[in-house]
């Protein structure tokens, strides 16, 4: 094995020491439904945001109503509502860690596929300034994305938009909330997210399609 390779066996070694270290600690998220939310008007709204500090069971609930486990604390998703009223559907949600006490690792729930209505799937890591983060992304006939709410006359609770299903089940495809398990964190242990959304870039195959009817037309003679 050359220095090179034994220097990144090094390395990798180092890191699942830390994770391992660290998965006592993990807060964890995933979107869910929501109503009566925070308005954001474009996919980068400073508004997108929430912080948590650990005080016992303050703000919190048990995770089980909404899909987690039975046993765990969430904070209550009424804390972290929003609605997507920017006029464009979103394709991924990304959650920059912008504070945090040391020793905390984020990562998206175990079964997010499961609970997430918006996306079918996720991830987690670290951002080149060395802010963790968590994302969700990956849409499908049953996981549409984020969908723009059609207008909020005044305020979030007259927000109108596209649903699903109906009753207790109906979803407001335009309102979210984020669900964050906090169950192992420590008392005065907090953190802050900042949130931003992508919107869906045009499909590659008609780019493919225009560019080769571009080249097409200049080479007729």
């Amino acid at each position: 094995m050359n220095f090179s390779r034994w220097f990144l066996s090094l390395i990798l070694l180092g890191l699942s020491s830390s994770l391992a270290m660290a998965d006592s600690v993990d807060p964890k998220f995933v979107p869910i439904g929501g109503g009566g939310s925070i308005i954001l008007d474009s996919p980068t709204d400073p508004a997108f945001q929430f912080s948590f500090t650990k005080n016992g069971s303050v703000g919190t609930v048990g995770c089980g109503s909404f899909g987690g486990p039975s046993d765990n604390q969430c904070i209550n998703p009424s804390n972290t509502e929003f609605v997507n009223n920017s006029g464009q559907a979103w394709n991924s949600i990304t959650l920059e860690v912008t504070q945090q006490s040391l020793g905390l690792l984020f990562t998206a729930f175990d079964n997010a596929n499961a609970i997430d209505p918006y996306f079918n799937n996720s991830a987690s890591g670290f951002l080149l300034n060395g802010h963790a983060f968590v994302t969700f992304f990956g849409t499908d006939e049953t996981h549409p994305g984020i969908l723009s709410a059609y207008s909020c006359p005044d305020g979030p609770s007259t927000c109108t938009g596209p649903t699903r299903g109906e009753g207790e089940g109906r979803l407001l495809l335009y309102d979210f909330a984020i669900l964050s398990d906090v169950t192992d964190m420590a008392d005065g242990q907090s953190f802050t997210v900042q949130g931003t959304a992508t919107v869906p870039e045009p499909a590659t195959v008609l780019l493919a399609l225009g560019a080769g009817l571009l080249l097409f037309l200049f080479k007729r003679p």
